[in-house]
This record gives structure tokens, sequence and C-alpha cells, in this order.
């Protein structure tokens, strides 16, 4: 009887501990989404298996002279290579159909971005902001970005919950756009006049303006360290 009663307070003491281990919640992991480059003129570059690299990826497209950097003619041509990619009927200007063709098929992150599915980060480097420029489009104006966009996204940036029905208490994903520049949306960027309707004049005159954006040392080169040292994240901006 004695031997009975011994077996089932152990169970019963089993169960319970059981139960309360069941009953702890789980640490929720980190989200994050797979990394996005966006150059300079807002083409996509994403990492694979043969080239894990994005900003290599895109240097090396540039450097179509293999000096192991690259000048404001090469840093032009592949801005208006990208330009003929982006006037998908050949007319000469970008329009508002052509640049949502660009943010919800070419790059998506933007669209999800703008509906705050991520997480924010720190404030940007190298903005408009930081250019001190006039505000009518371009690398010094134009649209911005959700508070906290990030120029180097996707690198260890804490995830914040969601607060939507379906998602709160959950972690958000990592914003994974990263960018030389922090601008908000590179395409829509050269919209200098806020027409919905970018010609090459203006897409090419702010690609001169990225240029000298990223030309720190005013040299008229731009070397692969120096284009990978805008990467490193900031603090926030008090």
């Amino acid at each position: 009887m004695r031997a009975s009663i011994v077996c089932v307070s152990a169970a019963l003491s089993l169960s319970a501990l059981t139960g309360v281990a069941v009953a702890q919640p789980r640490t929720a992991s980190t989200a994050s989404t797979p990394r996005v480059f966006l150059s300079p003129s807002g083409e996509p570059f994403r990492p694979t298996a043969a080239a894990p690299d994005p900003l290599k990826t895109w240097f090396d497209q540039v450097d179509t002279k293999h000096q192991g950097f690259i000048d404001r003619e090469e840093f032009r041509a592949d801005a208006v290579r990208f330009f003929k990619k982006l006037d998908e009927n050949g007319d000469g200007i970008i329009d508002g159909f052509e640049v949502a063709d660009y943010e919800h098929k070419l790059v998506p992150e933007l669209a999800a971005e703008a509906e705050g599915r991520y997480a924010a980060g720190p404030a940007p480097r190298g903005g408009p902001s930081d250019q001190g420029g006039g505000g009518q489009g371009g690398p010094v104006g134009g649209r911005r970005r959700g508070q906290g966009t990030s120029q180097a996204q996707g690198h260890g940036q804490p995830a914040s919950s969601s607060d939507g029905p379906s998602g709160r208490g959950r972690p958000m994903p990592q914003n994974p756009i990263q960018q030389l520049i922090g601008e908000p949306e590179p395409v829509t960027g050269a919209d200098f006049n806020f027409d919905t309707h970018i010609t090459l004049d203006e897409w090419m005159r702010a690609t001169d303006q990225r240029f000298d954006i990223l030309d720190e040392a005013k040299d008229g080169k731009l070397t692969l360290d120096e284009l990978r040292a805008r990467f490193k994240v900031l603090p926030k901006t008090p």
C-alpha cells in the first residue's frame, strides 16, 4: 500500500514538472529575410551561391575597364543601362506605371518596407539630409522612406514585435535593403520636378550627384574598399 502511494506521488510530481515545462514560452528567434543590395541607381542585387557578395557583384559589373575602381564614365554608363531596363516601353521616360513595376516586381522589398512590414533600424548615413541638399528630388531631396531606414540594414539590427492582429508579439523581420546612400527610393529620387515622369536628363543629374556623394576622396575613383566602408552602421541620431 505504501509503495503504491509513493508511486502515485512520483507520477503526480512528474506530471507537474512536465506541465511546467510545456507551459514555458519559447524564446522567439530573431526574424530575418534575405538581403538585397540596391545600387546607387536602385538596381537590386541578391546574394547567390556563386556570387555571395552583392556589392562586389555590382562593382565588377560597373568596372568594365577592369581598373580596380569605378570612374564617373563607368558609373554613368551603368546608370544609363538600368534606365533603359526600367523604361519598359522605350519612350525615354520612366513613368508612374514603370515605377510601380519597379517597386512591386523588381524590388518587392520596397513595397513591404512602405507597408511597415520590417523592423526599424538606425538612421542612414550619407543620405539627403547629410548632404545639405535643396529638397528638389534626387539624392538631395525626394521621397523619404519610413523613419529608421538603415544604410547597412540586415546586419544584426534588433527586430521589434509586430502589433498587427495576426502578428502581435511576433518579431518583425529586419529590413533587408542595403544601400551605399541613404536614399528613400532611388528611382523616384531622380524625379526632380515631382511630375511622376523621370527623363534621362533628370536621371543623369541624379547619377552625377550620387557619384559626387560616394567620391568622398574627390579623386574621381570609387574603390570597393571605400564603398564597403559605407556599410558601417552608425548609432541612432538623438
